[in-house]
Parts: C-alpha cells; structure tokens; sequence
C-alpha cells in the first residue's frame, strides 16, 4: 500500500532524464505545477524545448541530479535508467517510468476542476483500469459544483 500525497513543488528543482514523449508528458504536469523543471537528454523532443523548461541535450551524468527534489526517469535505455536510480540521494524521490521497483512514487491519474482534485490509482498496477475510471469519475465532477470549494478553504 502506498501513502497518497499532494506535493507542493513551486519553484522545488525537477529533473527529468530523457527527452522523449514521457519526458514531455511529465514536463507539462510540472510546469502547470510551477515547478523549475530540468530536462536531460541525449536528444530532447522540439515540443519539450518549446515549454518553459532547462534543458540539456547530452548524455547523463551523476551532476545532473545535484539539488533535485524530484527525479523522473524517462528513458528507453536499462542501463541509464539503473544508473540514475543508483545515483538518486535518499532525500529525492524518484520516478522510474520504466521499472516501478525503483521507484519511490508514481503518480496518479488526476480529475480537476477548480479547486477540486479527484486522484485514482490502482498502485501502478493497471494504468489502463485507472484511466476508464478516470473517464467515469470526469463526467460525475464535470456535473458538479465545486465553486463553493473557495468558501471553505483557507487560503494564504
């Protein structure tokens, strides 16, 4: 079982390995995050470099997770993948897209509107399953009204 959580990461540093289309799936999650992303690849999609992101298109190396919150591994390769996870400090987790095993969370699929956020899991085990739920779970919230959500939160 694991521990469901939202992550306030404004301005928190994410680096994601790999340039390709997870890579810019993830980027554009953490950009309406405000996250101050990071993305590392020996070769980086035109989209990804078109987003308000770093990027850096080389070949990985251990310095690129210096200062990293998050870290998302998105590439195609066994033995970068292994490497970023070994290399990865105790106090940042880790996204291995690849390999659930090395990593330290995954993310959920998500249902917003407003200030309202539905999260689904099937703790990484069926994606597919999570994202009809998604789809059922979108038409109820689309029905809802959530504006009264801003009355009872407090907000800073």
């Amino acid at each position: 079982m694991k521990y469901p959580v939202m992550l306030d990461i404004r301005g928190k540093k994410v680096v994601i390995i790999g340039g390709g289309k997870v890579a810019l799936r993830k980027a554009k999650g953490l950009i309406a995050a405000a996250a101050d992303v990071l993305v590392i690849g020996s070769t980086v999609l035109p989209e990804i470099k078109a987003l308000n992101v770093q990027f850096l298109e080389e070949v990985y190396r251990k310095e690129h997770l210096n200062g990293a919150f998050l870290v998302f591994i998105c590439t195609d390769n066994r033995e970068v993948n292994q490497a970023v996870a070994d290399d990865a400090s105790a106090n940042q987790l880790v996204n291995d897209t690849t390999n659930q095993a090395n990593s330290a969370f995954f993310n959920m699929a998500t249902v917003t509107k407003n200030e309202l956020v539905v999260g689904i899991s099937t703790g990484g085990g069926n994606p597919s399953y999570a994202k009809k739920v998604k789809l059922e779970i979108a038409n109820l919230v689309e029905t809802l009204e959530t504006e009264e959500i801003a009355y009872r939160v407090k907000k800073n």
